[in-house]
């Protein structure tokens, strides 16, 4: 009961912080799992100190679902960035209510998710989903300057943040071993999957392939340096692999990769198609007879889950998605972020597509059983919500 008299609801009410660009992989699960507790009836606010750009139809969905969100002030640019997150911290704090949610919810990278504490009821959570810090190494284009963090011992700020914390969610077994052996975290960590959803998608069937049967290779992806996109490039011509083309789909930020290309003179054989509508992805990977993600730096894996949710044999490296995406799975492999390991692992996986060893049913199958929306959103349902 409250002061008047009255029953308190027992809905669940859960803050999401999160900095968000247009799309993206962690976007793509807030998404789902904004929509997915309101479904359940938790009231959700997404709130960002950064950035709020998130595309037109998420949020127009999301507010549709009855979601608050809460935008940052636009400060000038010539503010160092810890002041206008200072600034902007505040004037966000101001809009919610102090000890209100049941669960503070704090995305990717960050030290000041620390502040979020005190709008957590007493008796409620604060939770980091920590989402790739796991990955195991370097490879040859992870550069010093690289935005995304390395398995070494976090920093000051991240250790004060951690210790903020109440509990850490992650995607997979080698991220949770990570924070215990090398970040020495104590918190509980749940290994949950990331969240995605692809509306009406279509059975997978399989192909029969020849021995120089021509084959399209692609990456579906934000396109970037950190996920192999220019040392795919530089390897193409190297590879040898018969009548075969490579194809890029996604965001290509000022024509970069498309101008790499047209330089090297490949044109007739790499294609870079720029964004496309999501409703397209499935089309798109029939079309292709290989996927790929060969991250050298960030390793949240939701480009593998949607090539295996489509049934699309696919080619990863170890820091581009979650190692069990390969475990007893014949039509993925996993290979080392470096270049040699990458020509190596292609040549391998054009072998088995065209010696007719790759099923794409099976691996749509596989995916069913394992990695399906339905059974992530279980988990996140129990841990957010309860029984």
């Amino acid at each position: 009961m409250n002061r008047n008299g009255q029953r308190k609801s027992s809905r669940k009410s859960i803050l999401i912080q999160l900095t968000a660009a247009p799309h993206g992989g962690i976007e793509t699960h807030i998404y789902h799992f904004a929509l997915l507790m309101a479904a359940h009836g938790a009231d959700v606010t997404l709130i960002s100190i950064r950035r709020f750009d998130l595309n037109e139809r998420w949020t127009r969905d999301l507010v549709q679902a009855g979601i608050r969100i809460v935008r940052p002030p636009v400060l000038p640019s010539y503010l160092p960035g810890i002041v206008r997150a200072v600034i902007s911290k505040a004037v966000v704090s101001k809009q919610l209510e102090r000890r209100s949610f049941d669960f503070a919810y704090a995305q990717g990278h960050g030290r000041l998710f620390g502040w979020l504490r005190c709008l957590v009821r007493p008796g409620g959570l604060c939770v980091w989903h920590e989402h790739w810090y796991g990955v195991p190494g370097r490879g040859d284009n992870y550069t010093a300057n690289s935005t995304s963090p390395n398995p070494a011992r976090f920093g000051l700020g991240m250790r004060l943040m951690l210790r903020s914390m109440d509990a850490i969610i992650t995607g997979c077994e080698l991220s949770r071993r990570n924070l215990s052996e090398i970040q020495g975290n104590k918190k509980p960590v749940q290994v949950i999957a990331p969240l995605d959803r692809i509306d009406n998608l279509p059975i997978a069937t399989d192909r029969k392939y020849g021995a120089d049967s021509p084959l399209h290779l692609g990456m579906i992806a934000r396109l970037g340096y950190g996920k192999g996109v220019a040392t795919l490039i530089d390897i193409w011509p190297e590879l040898n692999i018969g009548d075969a083309h490579l194809h890029f789909y996604g965001p290509d930020e000022k024509g970069l990769f498309a101008s790499l290309v047209a330089s090297r003179g490949l044109s007739d054989r790499i294609h870079v198609h720029g964004v496309f509508p999501r409703e397209q992805l499935c089309d798109i990977a029939g079309k292709l007879d290989l996927g790929l993600m060969l991250s050298f730096e960030e390793g949240y894996g939701l480009a593998v889950w949607e090539y295996m949710a489509s049934g699309l044999p696919f080619l990863m490296t170890k820091v581009g998605a979650f190692s069990e995406f390969t475990t007893s799975n014949p039509d993925g492999l996993s290979v080392s972020a470096n270049k040699e390991a990458i020509k190596t692992g292609i040549r391998t996986m054009v072998a088995r597509i065209r010696a007719n060893k790759t099923s794409r049913i099976r691996l749509q199958e596989f995916h069913k059983c394992n990695f399906s929306y339905e059974k992530a959103a279980a988990q996140y349902v129990a841990y957010f919500i309860g029984g």
